[in-house]
């Protein structure tokens, strides 16, 4: 699939929903009928694959920022002086897909990145406040912070170290953090190493 098979029609249509707009809105501001959009949806999904518009709009997004990675006019000598620069897009694109699921599944949810040492490089609240249980969860701040402990043991500290080792491990968070579930997956780069760690949390209650 490419996304150059898209109608521009189509591609706007998938932009709008980058931007976090449902099906109505977009017919909204399309002046569109929800019908139409959702006809819109049927075509995409057959033209990029995909189980639902989630999905679908993952896929789009995928293309184009591997297309974008595949196109980047970087000379191999000067390679090193751009390895910063290629992580932080990777890092934005999987939080931000990470993300893209969990605003368009409308759960209070929070997501963030990390490097290798667990530190926070990006996060995204979605629905949930940005302080939580008195730590505030912003860019610079590490795992062992956000979750108040030093014990590399500690469940969720754990989880994503486990991570960094490739393991993708989902768990009921336990004390204050019971009404919490997380999910840690390893982040990787265009080459499939490991670079750090995507964090993704819901509010499930009791």
């Amino acid at each position: 699939m490419s996304t150059t098979e898209l109608s521009p029609r189509e591609s706007e249509i998938v932009d709008l929903a980058i931007q976090g707009l449902t099906n109505d809105a977009i017919a909204h501001q399309l002046e569109l009928s929800t019908g139409t959009v959702n006809t819109y949806w049927l075509r995409i999904r057959l033209k990029v694959g995909g189980q639902g518009r989630t999905d679908s709009v993952a896929r789009v997004i995928k293309e184009r920022a591997e297309k974008a990675l595949r196109t980047a006019n970087i000379d191999k000598d000067n390679l090193v002086e751009h390895i910063a620069d290629r992580e932080h897009t990777l890092l934005e694109l999987r939080a931000s897909l990470a993300l893209l699921e969990l605003a368009m599944s409308q759960i209070k949810s929070a997501v963030w990145a990390t490097d290798k040492n667990l530190s926070l490089y990006i996060v995204a609240n979605g629905a949930m406040p940005t302080t939580h249980f008195g730590v505030t969860w912003e860019v610079g701040k590490s795992v062992y912070e956000i979750f108040k402990t030093d014990d590399p043991k500690s469940p969720a500290v754990a989880a994503h170290l486990n991570a960094l080792t490739g393991e993708e491990t989902t768990l009921r968070l336990k004390g204050e953090f019971s009404k919490m579930v997380l999910k840690a997956l390893p982040l990787r780069d265009e080459h499939n190493e490991i670079i750090g760690s995507i964090g993704i949390m819901n509010y499930v209650g009791d």
